[in-house]
């Protein structure tokens, strides 16, 4: 029987196989890990409104209580809702937005809204009509020729006071001071010298410049005993009871049951958004809600109440599932990673591995390949050999199919092939002239 080469060893050949899978799914991992970064973002910004104004103070919130989830917030001061929109449709990525509801209507008709959608309501805000207490105010449509400050227009209360002059009809016969807009505590310092005759304002009752207006017995503020008929005309706008002396008990501020407007606000973003940062986004926005004024009732936030924009995807599974799996108990920055490894690293290594398991049997197509030349090698010298062609020549041509048999690695399921091949080979050799 003829020696088996030692080039035929199957644990070398395994052994080198083994090292390749390995060494493939070690750079694969570390593609996926280093190179490919996870799709949720590990920073985010977050546009607001004015320095001082609810909106950013809100931002400022949310950004202290995403911070601890791992998520950085970048809070950008704005002039309001309009310039955020704005900016949100020139494409700004991994960025959302504090918007009244309704106010993407108010954009030029050449602004694309298609792309913008609502995370759902995160707060609304009391709207006051505050007035000189000597001045007969007793509805909206009263205030006309009076001065009074209207807020920025780009902002939230800039667009409800201008939406109620509007519907009353009194847009051209009010003076508003568009500098004082620009500066909540210098317009209720003007309306308490007497400066302007009365001011919108949007605030909780514990901000600065509402509780001196609440406080100062020379300015009243207006209840809307129409505003069911408001509420029905903007989807943005709702209402509240403000209880008799909730304010002040002593003082009995009010001293009635009052009825104020809210304007309720959106986070919004593009559609592109990743889906996997907004859980975390609204959960915050539940933290933050947590001081509630003391007439508010039956309202927590978020909700997908009083959105006028689509309700993106993720935001909808939000409010009908809650945080799911893991993320009820582990933090943004360790859940992004998770994500990334359950949608990113295991599909690819699943790849990786269905591929090198291919390997093998690519190797023994290629082996069969082999052999088939080596058995036709084999046959041509036979018949080189019967016919009486030149021993020298024939020696030679078996010489160099010994050597390539021999330096053939060969897989385990085709060793006796293999041996079957070099049996046959010896016995060639045996046949052959004696030179």
């Amino acid at each position: 029987m003829i020696e088996v080469s030692p080039i035929t060893d199957e644990p070398h050949n395994g052994r080198r196989i083994k090292t390749v899978i390995i060494t493939v799914i070690a750079l694969t991992l570390a593609f996926s890990l280093i190179v490919l970064k996870p799709a949720a973002p590990k920073e985010i910004t977050l546009l607001t409104g004015l320095e001082g104004s609810n909106d950013h103070e809100l931002g400022m919130d949310l950004a202290a209580s995403l911070e601890e989830e791992g998520l950085h917030v970048n809070v950008q001061s704005t002039s309001g809702g309009t310039e955020n929109l704005h900016l949100l449709i020139a494409g700004a990525d991994n960025t959302v937005a504090l918007v009244p509801s309704s106010l993407e209507k108010v954009l030029s008709e050449s602004k694309d809204t298609s792309q913008l959608v609502s995370l759902g309501s995160v707060t609304f805000q009391p709207l006051w009509l505050f007035y000189r207490n000597d001045l007969h105010i007793q509805r909206v449509s009263d205030l006309a020729g009076h001065k009074v400050a209207l807020g920025h227009e780009k902002s939230a209360v800039g667009y409800a006071s201008r939406f109620l002059l509007d519907i009353n009809r009194i847009a051209n016969q009010v003076e508003s001071d568009t500098v004082l807009d620009q500066n909540p505590a210098a317009v209720s310092g003007a309306l308490q010298k007497g400066d302007i005759d009365a001011v919108f304002a949007i605030g909780k009752s514990s901000s600065a410049y509402v509780s001196a207006l609440l406080s100062d017995e020379g300015i009243a503020f207006l209840s809307f005993d129409r505003a069911d008929a408001y509420r029905s005309l903007s989807e943005s706008i709702s209402k509240i009871r403000v209880p008799e002396g909730v304010f002040d008990i002593a003082r009995n501020i009010p001293s009635r049951d009052m009825t104020l407007l809210t304007v309720t606000t959106n986070l919004v973003t593009i559609d592109t958004f990743n889906p996997a940062a907004v859980p975390v986004l609204l959960e915050a926005v539940s933290r933050v809600d947590s001081q509630h004024e003391a007439f508010e009732v039956d309202r927590s936030f978020p909700n997908a109440k009083n959105v006028t924009l689509p309700l993106a995807k993720a935001a909808i599974r939000y409010y009908n599932q809650g945080k799911k799996g893991l993320s009820k108990v582990l933090p943004y920055k360790v859940t992004r990673w998770l994500n990334h490894l359950g949608f990113v690293v295991l599909p690819l290594l699943t790849i990786v591995v269905v591929l090198l398991k291919i390997l093998p049997l690519l190797l023994k197509v290629q082996a069969s390949i082999k052999f088939n030349r080596f058995y036709k090698k084999l046959e041509m010298i036979d018949k080189f050999c019967a016919s009486g062609a030149d021993p020298l020549l024939i020696h030679r041509e078996v010489d160099l199919l010994d050597k390539a048999t021999a330096d053939f690695s060969v897989p385990r399921s085709m060793r006796e092939q293999y041996l079957n091949l070099r049996q046959l080979l010896y016995d060639l050799r045996d046949r052959l002239p004696k030179i």
